[in-house]
């Protein structure tokens, strides 16, 4: 009625079982963190300019841009 991989197997399932409520725990932190960034760039201009500056290079077209070698 019992096998003798019946206990060892339990526990492994368990520590799966942790392990995976805790990654989904993460994945939905990241998902709310995600949600905020998306409401902050739907609603406020501004931070749609920082990332485009930031992350995309972008100046506005009245900007001068200088660039300087990288110092050895």
């Amino acid at each position: 009625m019992f096998s003798s991989e019946g206990l060892p197997r339990l526990r492994s399932l368990e520590t799966e079982i942790a392990q995976v409520r805790a990654e989904n725990a993460e994945l939905a932190r990241t998902n709310t963190q995600l949600q905020r960034k998306v409401q902050k760039l739907k609603q406020d201009p501004r931070s749609v300019e920082r990332l485009a500056r930031d992350e995309l290079g972008l100046v506005r077209n009245t900007e001068v841009v200088f660039q300087f070698p990288a110092q050895r």
